[in-house]
């Protein structure tokens, strides 16, 4: 590792996903000036070749647990080597096109009201994907799933200048370890998803902003880092322990309720 303090501490989570966690460091180290940023991989259990490719690199800090932990527990650990005060949480599955991390980094520091940030998702074919969330309420479901108005999907805003939003996707996302350590981390609860949701809400209970920076561009190749969790018929299933801790038993279930009802509607209604 570099003598020098870097910048940012890029902390990324994997579980069996050796191929695109490399991908990821490969991009990282392609675009970002190497006194710039450190990265942490923490290993949660895996058993393909992860190990093997990450604990005799001397360019990264690799950290295995004993067992997958969960994305929270193991972004936490990571958080513990970080030498920055600037932390960037990606997942796996994400890929730089280029340096403008550091311009994001750079916004960050010069904007005293921000608490969080994070950048503009792409799909592989480089196509913008939705990474902003508009709150996560009953009525902007039945909003969405009733009246067919969009107000409950993630959501990617028009332009590129940054603009402060309700939520966005923990994908990719730059806090000061100051304010990260101040309110308690990732929420230990929470194994998977929804997670960045409770994130989101500790930063607005801060009376911090929380930005969207479309001038920094990532790729995001959705659902990798966690496809090996469940088959395709059952990825929503994942989504049942953790909705119910974000929203509470009542409002989960009436959420649901108006999401189901409303796409039964619709599929009765062709």
């Amino acid at each position: 590792m570099n003598l020098k303090t870097p910048q940012l501490s890029i902390i990324i989570p994997t579980w069996n996903t050796a191929d695109i966690t490399l991908n990821c460091i490969n991009s990282i180290q392609k675009y970002l000036p190497k006194t710039f940023f450190e990265i942490i991989v923490i290993d949660n259990a895996s058993a393909d070749n992860t190990s093997d490719l990450f604990s005799k690199n001397k360019n990264i800090i690799y950290v295995r647990n004993s067992e997958n932990l969960g994305f929270s527990k193991a972004c936490n650990i990571g958080v513990k080597y970080a030498k920055s005060d600037y932390l960037l949480f990606l997942n796996s599955d994400m890929e730089l096109v280029d340096s403008s991390i550091v311009d994001m980094l750079s916004f960050f520091q010069k904007n005293s009201n921000c608490g969080l940030v994070g950048p503009q998702f792409l799909n592989p074919d480089k196509s913008v994907q939705g990474s902003v969330f508009p709150p996560q309420t009953s009525l902007n479901a039945f909003r969405e799933f009733w009246l067919n108005q969009k107000s409950y999907s993630k959501y990617f805003p028009a332009g590129d200048n940054p603009l402060s939003v309700w939520a966005i996707s923990g994908g990719a996302v730059l806090i000061k370890k100051e304010l990260f350590e101040k309110i308690g981390g990732w929420n230990e609860k929470y194994f998977m998803y929804y997670e960045d949701l409770d994130l989101c809400r500790q930063i607005r209970k801060s009376n911090l902003k929380i930005y969207y920076y479309p001038k920094c561009k990532l790729i995001h190749r959705h659902g990798a880092s966690g496809a090996n969790l469940a088959n395709s018929d059952n990825q929503w299933r994942r989504l049942i322990p953790s909705s119910i801790l974000y929203h509470g038993y009542f409002n989960h279930k009436l959420i649901n309720f108006i999401i189901w009802s409303g796409q039964k509607i619709k599929t009765t209604g062709n």
